[in-house]
């Protein structure tokens, strides 16, 4: 099975909500966006405990109670041979032959007059004729049989699952064998008598039994007794910690309590879904967790089967450190909210290497307006000239990614789908084909390829030379082609795509000489500016920065050949 869609309208911040959506989701948005909202829309849908709970007028979009709330959620069950599609197919007659899709629907009616609201549960193959499903009184219907949501929050509640779980397992009658209840029943009558029999509980019942007499005499004598019994010995057990040496510890530590608790419900999650399909909620589980923990969470989520349908919501990008093949979903306008979702696959020569594809990603994505850089260079150097002129430009929604070797078009596309503004920044790359003498526009292309326009074809030299005097005169290649080719840089910079007339060093040069010339003086450098950056380019680029002063930072600011960092701000 697979999930393919989801519709929440006229529920809390969504008016009309309609994703696509897949097994597993990761939805990202500011705070106050609306993403507990729309895990709790699915809780609502799938979860009887949720549903018993019932709808209030609040609930209702801007208060709108004269329209419907619905949430229906898309299931594609086409592959007759998944396990999962199998559950589905035992319980749910109501898909025809030749259907692939499931829908499951929930709608309300509002009642005024008794303050409450309606609820309707349906499903079917066709979402415009779905067949009505019976509410018991508990608010359960056929599709509780099918579905187990299995919801995660921030908050720690150790406690309360430990015991929940430890009752389950003491209320089947195989868990524990007779012998074994024999020795119990033996061991509670000795604990009982001895407590009773204690000095303190002697002392305690002959004054209670004095004290009573002052209100009433009736010649009685109260008896203090202990009771532990059978059925209530899970309520005494409490989880510890155990190292190598024997000795144990509480579980006092916030990062420990939660860890425990997430293996206790996938315990439970493990049992339960032998007879039904786990869907699981997943809410900002970053909370008290320090960096190791959170990397630790994001294997087990990612990589481990058992979370295989699932919808998480986090601000970390260590927690999707090992995402793949999952549907990103990012939520927008908290006033009338809305939201774009895209499928992402690590690319297969990335695999290796998806834990930084995805930490920078998940940075992003967070933001309205995306500068693309090919390294460390531009970002340290375009991050020191906006801290003199728009030190806050991350608070606006504004982030400078590098790609550090990963293809531009990889997160261009998907930050457009996103609805995130992305600009490019990247060098005007020429690389030279000594064998034949051509030349191949690599930067022009690069641009033109995400932009969606034509190529430029290879070019020959009216004379084949050496790949070494090539190099020599590479610069004045740069120059002529970036010239002879400006109408298509110009129409690159139309869809945010800035070119470099050679590179960010040169480019540079002709900005800021002064400041770059006295730097390397400096440090006692032989070679020209542009050749001594270039041949320790992070280092040396971090050390210019500390000499560019405020009008330096401007000068660049204000040069089109960095148009790219003012496109970014405004």
């Amino acid at each position: 099975m697979k999930l393919i869609r989801l519709i929440i309208e006229n529920y809390r911040n969504f008016e009309a909500l309609d994703l696509e959506i897949s097994n597993m989701n990761v939805v990202f948005g500011v705070n106050d966006i609306g993403k507990t909202n729309l895990l709790s829309a699915i809780r609502m849908l799938l979860d009887p405990q949720c549903r018993r709970n019932g709808f209030v007028d609040s609930d209702y979009h801007l208060k709108d109670t004269s329209k419907k709330i619905r949430i229906v959620l898309g299931i594609n069950v086409s592959d007759e041979e998944d396990e999962d599609t199998k559950k589905i197919f035992a319980k749910a007659k109501v898909i025809g032959t030749g259907k692939d899709t499931l829908y499951i629907s929930l709608e309300t009616q509002y009642n005024a007059e008794n303050l409450f609201s309606e609820i309707h549960m349906s499903w079917g193959d066709d979402l415009d004729d779905l067949e009505p499903m019976i509410l018991t009184q508990q608010f359960r219907c056929d599709v509780d049989n099918i579905f187990n949501v299995i919801y995660i929050d921030s908050s720690i509640q150790l406690d309360a699952v430990f015991k929940r779980y430890a009752r389950t397992l003491f209320q089947n009658p195989k868990s524990i064998e007779e012998s074994e209840k024999t020795d119990l029943r033996a061991c509670i009558d000795n604990l009982n008598s001895t407590i009773s029999g204690i000095k303190l509980i002697d002392e305690f019942q002959n004054n209670l039994s004095k004290e009573y007499e002052h209100y009433r005499e009736e010649g009685l004598e109260i008896k203090i007794k202990s009771e532990v019994e059978m059925d209530n010995i899970y309520s005494k057990l409490i989880p510890y910690i155990s190292y190598e040496d024997g000795k144990t510890y509480p579980t006092a530590g916030d990062g420990r309590k939660k860890i425990v608790e997430y293996s206790i419900l996938g315990m439970e999650s493990r049992e339960s879904e032998k007879k039904k399909i786990n869907i699981f909620l997943v809410e900002e589980l970053e909370n008290h967790l320090h960096r190791s923990l959170q990397i630790s969470l994001s294997f087990q989520l990612f990589e481990d089967r058992l979370f295989r349908h699932m919808f998480i919501t986090t601000h970390s990008s260590l927690i999707v450190s090992r995402m793949d093949n999952v549907t990103l979903v990012k939520l927008y306008n908290p006033e009338k909210a809305d939201g774009k979702s895209v499928e992402y696959i690590v690319p297969k020569e990335y695999k290796k290497n998806k834990a930084k594809l995805n930490t920078e990603l998940s940075e992003a994505i967070f933001a309205e307006k995306v500068l693309l850089v090919e390294g460390p260079s531009e970002k340290i150097l375009f991050e020191r000239v906006l801290t003199d002129l728009a030190p806050k430009y991350e608070c606006k929604g504004r982030y400078i990614l590098q790609v550090d070797g990963v293809a531009f078009k990889t997160y261009y596309e998907i930050l457009n789908k996103l609805g995130i503004k992305c600009l490019i920044k990247t060098d005007n790359d020429l690389k030279y084909y000594e064998t034949d003498g051509k030349i191949e526009f690599a930067g022009i292309n690069r641009g033109a390829e995400i932009a969606g326009i034509s190529k430029k074809n290879k070019r020959a030299l009216n004379t084949i030379i050496s790949k070494t005097q090539f190099d020599s005169e590479r610069k004045q290649y740069q120059l002529h082609y970036f010239n002879e080719f400006s109408r298509t840089i110009e129409e690159l910079k139309d869809k945010g795509i800035f070119l470099s007339q050679i590179d960010l060093e040169n480019d540079l040069y002709e900005v800021i000489p002064s400041t770059m010339e006295r730097y390397v003086s400096s440090t006692g450098g032989r070679l020209d500016a542009v050749d001594y950056l270039q041949k320790a380019k992070q280092n040396r680029m971090v050390a210019l920065c500390e000499k560019i002063t405020k009008t330096d930072s401007r000068a660049i600011f204000e040069d089109d050949k960095f148009l790219c960092i003012k496109e970014l701000v405004q």
